[in-house]
């Protein structure tokens, strides 16, 4: 039984008896999943990007379709998909997100009368599905090394170093007088923030003990052109220029050497892995078995929203090693089943990401729950870590039954309680962008 406290925090766990709760779950419950990498604007051109079948495609590619998506979104359409994104999330068993929020400005790259517009309106769509969000404004000042300014699709991102902490200081007065969520800082990439200027944001007064999320070795052309600007490979050079320690979450960090793999696991921080992406951007291949050699810690993230699942997220990471490796359960710590260690390890270093006290059922946890449905076929008769195996080599959202955000109930019977409205203000803004 779980006794809980204020803000949804567990406070004590016991055993129980039938009628002592106030809630009686029958299925298996799970600590919910931390998703430590989103850009939920991105949901809306899911499947709008494979159409020209271009042989040379990469992820330069579908960046600039990415550019010309997001340079049409308005506020208000934007507010109405990211509710609904978290409400997908939800329901595939993710209870708290770290949002990598960039779209700052108005399509025509003019700054809004509040310079947090967005950023407030991400907020409030994570109030109107119950998640709770670790919001990361991101800090993008030029279009790549060596360039003074941004492209000309990058517009609506761009902010100077003085308008971004600004917006920052609204976003923490904000986020100062709500329990769900939390702040951090996103300088976008080495290639997209100035050394000077990620110096500078580094080292701001009332920032160190913020998360801090970032895009790095991501693209085999990224590493090159780091390594022809700043003398160095992108891990590399972070480490041995700026104090990286387990508040930073090193996003992709696909493209590493075995040193810059020992040294970034070293460190404390946590690799973000977001594998579903990763393989539809071509973006190459992350040494996931290595890096646990290291004791480096990973979690997971559903980047661009192609597909918005925890079991694919983490079946997509085990199954790229043993098609390399041709073996099977390659990510494991040798006492757990591979099912479950992958859950139990991206929920507790995806929390650590998130600089939120979740991602397991412990005491002084918030109370983050995800209920299985008992009756599903393939949990018939299921225990200990064949529940976890099933889920994730087996399973997906059709197995998730109920959902707790810090002990509230937002998802009953594999259905969110704003399911329908939420639904149809993302469809009223899908149609109104693709008219």
């Amino acid at each position: 039984m779980l006794e809980i406290g204020q803000h949804g925090l567990i406070d004590r766990i016991s055993a129980g008896k039938p009628g002592d709760a106030n809630t009686s779950l029958n299925g298996p419950v799970i600590p919910g999943m931390p998703n430590l990498h989103s850009h939920g604007f991105q949901r809306m051109m899911a499947g709008l990007t494979g159409s020209a079948a271009d042989s040379e495609d990469s992820f330069w590619g579908w960046r600039d379709a990415m550019y010309h998506f997001a340079n049409r979104i308005s506020a208000d359409q934007l507010e109405a998909c990211m509710a609904w994104v978290y409400t997908e999330m939800l329901l595939a068993g993710f209870t708290s997100c770290a949002e990598f929020h960039y779209l700052h400005h108005q399509p025509n790259g003019t700054p809004y009368d509040c310079v947090a517009e967005t950023s407030l309106r991400v907020l409030n769509a994570a109030d109107s599905s119950g998640i709770a969000v670790t919001l990361l404004p991101v800090l993008y000042r030029v279009a790549g090394f060596g360039q003074q300014t941004t492209g000309a699709g990058q517009q609506r991102f761009r902010n100077s170093l003085d308008n971004y902490l600004g917006l920052l200081q609204i976003c923490q007065q904000t986020v100062r007088k709500q329990n769900l969520h939390h702040l951090g800082i996103a300088p976008h990439s080495l290639r997209a923030v100035p050394a000077d200027d990620l110096r500078n944001l580094l080292e701001t007064s009332g920032l160190q003990d913020m998360p801090v999320h970032i895009h790095i070795a991501e693209q085999t052309a990224e590493v090159q052109a780091c390594m022809d600007y700043l003398g160095g490979r992108p891990v590399d050079w972070l480490l041995n220029n700026v104090r990286v320690d387990k508040n930073w979450c090193l996003v992709h960090a696909t493209h590493m050497k075995d040193s810059e793999r020992q040294a970034a696991a070293k460190s404390g921080a946590v690799a973000g892995l977001c594998p579903t992406t990763e393989a539809d951007l071509g973006d190459g291949y992350f040494d996931a078995q290595a890096w646990l050699e290291y004791s480096g810690r990973f979690g997971i993230g559903t980047d661009s929203n192609l597909r918005i699942s925890v079991s694919e997220e983490l079946r997509l990471l085990e199954s790229t090693h043993r098609l390399r490796l041709e073996k099977r359960n390659v990510l494991h710590d040798g006492t757990k089943s591979s099912g479950r260690f992958l859950y139990e390890h991206a929920a507790e270093s995806g929390a650590m990401a998130l600089g939120q006290n979740t991602g397991m059922i412990k005491q002084g946890c918030r109370a983050d729950l995800v209920e299985l449905d008992e009756s599903h076929p393939l949990l018939l008769a299921r225990k200990d870590d064949e529940i976890l195996d099933s889920l994730v080599f087996a399973g997906g959202a059709d197995m998730v039954k109920s959902v707790f955000v810090a002990a509230k109930q937002c998802v009953f019977d594999g259905k969110h309680v704003r399911e329908d409205e939420l639904r149809k203000g993302f469809s009223s803004a899908m149609k109104a962008l693709l008219s």
